[in-house]
């Protein structure tokens, strides 16, 4: 079963909610030790992994979790590996969409819809539609975790110092770059060596040029890449990374990227929420951060031009393996509480699918302002394209944009083509 897209109302997720308390019966005699694994990008977040976890077994002191925390390649190798072999961990994050759908095909995933209907206090804190992205044949497979979404971020400090300002046209941004190349200055960071980081660019352009109705007809299997749309994106891909992408971008992975944009070296990249702790570490550098929309393409769908690209993101899933389920059920309840989501946001800035309670004076400066331009200022999202598709078809379609930014002479055509 495909979806459509999901109406996520974010501004519920900065509500105030809360859980009812949870059990702290014994599960055994000894504590019981349950394996947890995520896509972890940053030492902030594997650090803010290890406190929550912290604060869980001093909660729950009959269960032990093992927590492995990976970078976001390397993660997809290593699920990879045990999906095949059947020795999933007992709580892991995937990604959501058809991604996930596959997975839950192959058997690996439990059923949590039980765990929903029998503790409806903990069902009722999602934010409406959230569900939507783990439900396949009217049974819940995962707990969706966070709304994300990706925009330009830019360092204020470089354009001042360039007299270069916001760009609120695809053409100005152009221009934008050119002037930062000129100068001397790298205009954009980018992990190529990741290539989802190609994404933010390529498919912003398409929407940007053809419409929300035609990136979804094309994302869920109504049309294909080479809509007149989707190639303009991917000429325009080439041409952004022949003069504005970081030298070596191809060798560069999303982490490194990140680190550079956040060193000052690089005038602007895509990347989301999740990107701010980076951004921040520094305080001498932190009031120089800061994002806009990607601009409007002129004669494209301009009266769509406030859709983000993102929606909900990941999800917790519990192997149908697990030994420990109750444990696995109580951890990812603990994870997804009102308290533990609200430290995440105040950190971050991310949207749970949860009701939070963050507090202004709890947060960054650039989460807080980042959040309510998500919470006001959004016109919709529309989904992430590599989880939009079937999995054969993302690698199929990342492997394309690859090709083209990494050869000049690459007919975009041709490569687009190949996406079935």
């Amino acid at each position: 079963m495909k979806k459509r897209g999901i109406a996520i109302l974010c501004t519920a997720a900065m509500l105030s909610g809360c859980l009812a308390g949870f059990s702290t019966v014994a599960l055994a005699d000894e504590p019981v030790e349950i394996s947890y694994w995520t896509s972890s990008g940053s030492v902030e977040d594997r650090k803010n992994n290890e406190e929550m976890i912290q604060r869980f077994e001093e909660a729950n002191p009959d269960i032990k979790v093992k927590y492995d925390g990976m970078a976001e390649e390397a993660y997809k190798t290593k699920i990879k590996t045990v999906i095949a072999s059947n020795n999933l961990p007992d709580v892991f994050s995937y990604w959501v969409g058809e991604q996930f759908h596959t997975l839950i095909n192959s058997g690996n995933v439990a059923d949590l819809t039980d765990m929903y209907n029998e503790d409806t206090a903990f069902t009722d804190t999602f934010v409406p539609g959230s569900l939507d992205a783990v439900t396949y044949d009217d049974k819940v497979y995962g707990i969706p975790t966070s709304i994300t979404c990706m925009a330009v971020w830019y360092n204020q400090r470089i354009f001042e110092e360039n007299n270069v300002e916001v760009p609120e046209t695809y053409d100005e941004l152009k221009e934008v770059i050119h002037t930062l190349s000129e100068n001397g200055v790298t205009p954009i960071a980018v992990g190529g060596k990741d290539r989802w980081p190609f994404l933010g660019w390529f498919s912003y352009l398409a929407q940007r040029t053809g419409g929300v109705d035609l990136y979804q007809e094309v994302c869920y299997g109504d049309k294909n890449f080479t809509e007149a749309p989707f190639v303009q994106a991917g000429e325009e891909l080439r041409s952004l990374a022949q003069e504005g992408f970081i030298n070596g971008n191809l060798s560069m992975d999303a982490t490194t990227a990140e680190a550079v944009f956040a060193a000052g070296k690089a005038a602007m990249m895509i990347t989301g929420s999740w990107s701010i702790p980076t951004f921040t570490a520094d305080e001498s550098r932190a009031k120089d951060f800061s994002y806009f929309p990607f601009p409007k393409v002129t004669g494209g769908a301009e009266d769509e031009s406030g859709y983000l690209y993102g929606g909900v993101a990941n999800t917790l899933a519990i192997s149908n393996s697990s030994e420990h389920r109750e444990a696995a059920e109580r951890f990812v309840k603990f994870m997804m509480s009102n308290e533990e989501q609200t430290i995440s946001c105040e950190r971050t800035g991310t949207f749970s699918t949860v009701a939070t309670s963050c507090k202004e004076e709890n947060m960054d400066p650039l989460a807080y302002q980042f959040s309510q331009y998500v919470s006001d200022g959004v016109q919709g999202f529309i989904a992430y394209t590599d989880q939009a598709l079937q999995p054969d078809q993302s690698e199929q379609l990342l492997s394309a944009l690859t090709a083209i930014v990494a050869d000049p002479d690459t007919d975009v055509t041709t490569e687009l083509a190949k996406i079935k």
